[in-house]
């Protein structure tokens, strides 16, 4: 990171009444699960396309340390200040890091928290440890996936699926409360210095964290955006003069940073 824009950053930081992070794709260890080398052996090997999600999330969790790493240096950096979380991450790994889960909100969704496939309820169930026993013991050979039934949902016996924006008829429930605290502590935002972290947002729902962030920073003139991205870190001609792209791994970036901290 350029030296002149890390005094910037923190700087902005610093003097900043409230502080806006939004949380992408670069970041989500779902998605890197995706390109994980044991899954894409096991998805060959697996006929029952309804494990791959729990799989996945079992994936997820053997690297939750590296995560809480990640997660605890920008706790370090947000410490003390008046900040909001947006994630489009469906690994749920930001709440490890420490903050006020009041101040997160995830409005794709996850893996730990499943609803019904057929969205005859809003109810959301928790995935049982023995569950998740049984898939492990799949993934290891130690037991045939014919063997194991799916969960279902009591109420109508459809298949239980992870809540998150994949499912067919998604429940929208398990954010819409955050959704409203965060719709809230925006509007705290107005005329105020605000400092705009985007930290590995890409193209994956633009309409909830990077066009939406673009639009508060081009209204309020006491805010300043911070774009980190491997690739997609430009910024539109619009707030060009309190925007800034950086070319750098988020997870990079929010460690260099912590240490000035």
């Amino acid at each position: 990171m350029d030296l002149n824009i890390k005094k910037r950053i923190v700087a902005k930081i610093d003097e900043a009444d409230m502080v806006l992070v939004g949380i992408g794709d670069e970041l989500d260890q779902i998605i890197k699960a995706n390109k994980n080398d044991t899954f894409i052996k096991l998805r060959e090997k697996t006929e029952s396309t309804w494990l791959f999600p729990f799989m996945k999330s079992i994936l997820v969790e053997e690297q939750i340390e590296e995560s809480k790493k990640i997660y605890h240096n920008l706790f370090h950096i947000l410490d003390k200040k008046n900040y909001f979380i947006v994630s489009t991450c469906q690994d749920c790994l930001v709440r490890y890091g420490g903050f006020n889960l009041e101040r997160i909100v995830e409005p794709c969704g996850g893996y730990s928290m499943l609803q019904c496939s057929n969205g005859c309820s809003t109810e959301l169930y928790s995935v049982s440890e023995e569950f998740i026993t049984q898939v492990r013991a799949v993934m290891n050979g130690e037991k045939g996936e014919k063997d194991l039934e799916p969960p279902r949902c009591p109420n109508c016996g459809k298949f239980l699926v992870f809540n998150n924006v994949d499912a067919e008829k998604y429940n929208e429930e398990g954010y819409l409360k955050k959704w409203m605290i965060y719709k809230k502590w925006l509007q705290g935002t107005v005329n105020k210095n605000l400092c705009i972290l985007e930290l590995g947002v890409g193209m994956n729902y633009p309409s909830i964290i990077r066009w939406p962030f673009e639009k508060i920073a081009f209204y309020n003139q006491k805010s300043e955006l911070f774009r980190v991205h491997s690739r997609l870190y430009q910024i539109s001609e619009e707030i060009k003069d309190r925007g800034y792209g950086i070319c750098q791994k988020p997870e990079d970036f929010i460690r260099e940073l912590s240490n000035t901290f």
